[in-house]
C-alpha cells in the first residue's frame, strides 16, 4: 500500500486535521523562533540572558516537545522583535 492511501482515509478523520493543525502552529513557533535567533547571529544563552530564562528553556521552545506558557513564548517574541498572533 502506497503512504498516500494509507494517510487518505486519516485525512478525512476530524481527530487527525485537528491534531495536523496543533502540530503545524507548533512547527511555525519553533521555526520562527530558531530561524530568527540565528539571523540575529544570537546563541540560545545569549537569548536566554536577554529574556532572563535558562538556556535549556529555549532549548526546550527550539524543540517543538515541551508545552510552553503564552508569557514565556511572548518574552522570547519580544526580545526577537516577533509578534504572536491568534488567527480563526
Amino acid at each position: 500500500m502506497h503512504k498516500d492511501n494509507f494517510f487518505s482515509q486519516f485525512r478525512k478523520d476530524k481527530t487527525f486535521q485537528r491534531l495536523t493543525r496543533e502540530e503545524g502552529a507548533i512547527i511555525d513557533i519553533v521555526l520562527a523562533v530558531a530561524v530568527t535567533r540565528k539571523r540575529r547571529h544570537l546563541t540560545q544563552a545569549q537569548l536566554a540572558k536577554q529574556v532572563g530564562m535558562p538556556q535549556s528553556q529555549i532549548a526546550r521552545i527550539e524543540s517543538g516537545n515541551h508545552n510552553v506558557t503564552i508569557g514565556t513564548l511572548n518574552r522570547v517574541a519580544t526580545a526577537l522583535d516577533l509578534r504572536i498572533k491568534v488567527a480563526a
